[in-house]
């Protein structure tokens, strides 16, 4: 641990501390749960938050120990509100951590999961056995495929979803995203959940063009 000095003038943004709470059966929001002091300090460099998509702008932080531990997200407030992922914390000094984070724009999504079961005389019929709503950061993953037809052509957009940590999918299941004024469509492909505090889900949705 070091003892570099913290001006604590240049702590002068107020940010809201964000955790992840169920609000009811199967509804996920980031909810305030405090509010900290910071300096941040906005990056020309990328912030690798996914480790099978791209990465977006990086912020680094200094906040009084003890700081948000990387389940929260950070706020900036104003007239143009920022979400600060949480990629990285560590002891600046006895009193302070520096904090790495991603500035990404959270996505309202929701999932469904579609089984096979068995319904009046034994007929069966189409079950929806999960349905959950929760935030999560849309990026992109470095792939395409372009399948040229006669008349037309097939694609296929591969996006990496990646959530907070009690979000968990499986492969084949349906995924709504509204990200701006756009909803798309996708489903599951790819699970990557070894990490401790995100889970990283690879997306296709396809179609004609």
């Amino acid at each position: 641990m070091s003892d570099a000095f913290v001006d604590v003038g240049s702590l002068n943004e107020r940010l809201e501390v964000l955790e992840l709470q169920e609000t009811e059966p199967g509804v996920w929001s980031w909810q305030v749960v405090k509010k900290l002091w910071s300096d941040i300090t906005l990056s020309q460099k990328t912030n690798l938050f996914s480790s099978v998509g791209i990465g977006a702008r990086g912020a680094e932080l200094i906040v009084r120990h003890p700081s948000p531990d990387l389940h929260h997200a950070l706020r900036r407030t104003g007239s143009q509100p920022q979400h600060l992922f949480l990629t990285a914390i560590v002891p600046y000094n006895r009193m302070y951590d520096k904090v790495t984070s991603a500035l990404v724009t959270p996505a309202k999504c929701s999932a469904s999961r579609i089984d096979s079961g068995v319904g009046v005389a034994g007929r069966p019929q189409i079950v929806e056995t999960m349905h959950v709503t929760f935030p999560a950061i849309l990026t992109e993953r470095y792939w395409k495929q372009l399948d040229q037809k006669e008349t037309h052509a097939e694609y296929a957009v591969r996006y990496v979803l990646v959530t907070p940590k009690p979000i968990v999918l499986q492969d084949g299941d349906l995924v709504e995203v509204h990200d701006g004024d756009a909803v798309g469509v996708y489903y599951v492909t790819a699970c990557h959940m070894l990490d401790a505090y995100k889970n990283e889900y690879e997306i296709d949705k396809k179609g004609d063009v």
